[in-house]
């Protein structure tokens, strides 16, 4: 699946800013992430559009970042995990980083 420079681009600055395990960093440390994260980091998106449970726990177990931490931090398009699930349709992801970071699905979801 080719990915969008979107994803990176955002992924990117809110992986630099908000992941708690760089947080305790200064903004000009946390520049200095690796290509390799990073590229964890897009792979975790793209298992939550793909909507592939496997691919997802695979992603985050390779990028060694724990869901709620992902979840705090990780920007997919300019949406949070669980936002970028539900617009990408990703129904299975959406349930599981619910799950994996006790949320509750029908908090996150707007109402009309």
């Amino acid at each position: 699946m080719k990915v969008s420079n979107r994803i990176s681009a955002p992924l990117a600055i809110a992986a630099l800013m908000s992941v708690s395990a760089m947080a305790a960093m200064s903004s000009a440390q946390a520049a200095t992430m690796s290509a390799a994260m990073e590229q964890k980091l897009v792979a975790v998106c793209e298992a939550i559009k793909d909507d592939s449970r496997i691919a997802l726990h695979k992603a985050v177990k390779s990028s060694g970042v724990s869901y709620r931490v992902l979840a705090n931090g990780l920007v997919c398009n300019g949406q949070d995990m669980y936002s970028f699930a539900m617009l990408n349709n990703a129904n299975q992801t959406g349930a599981i980083i619910a799950k994996r970071t006790n949320l509750a699905e029908r908090s996150l979801t707007a109402k009309r």
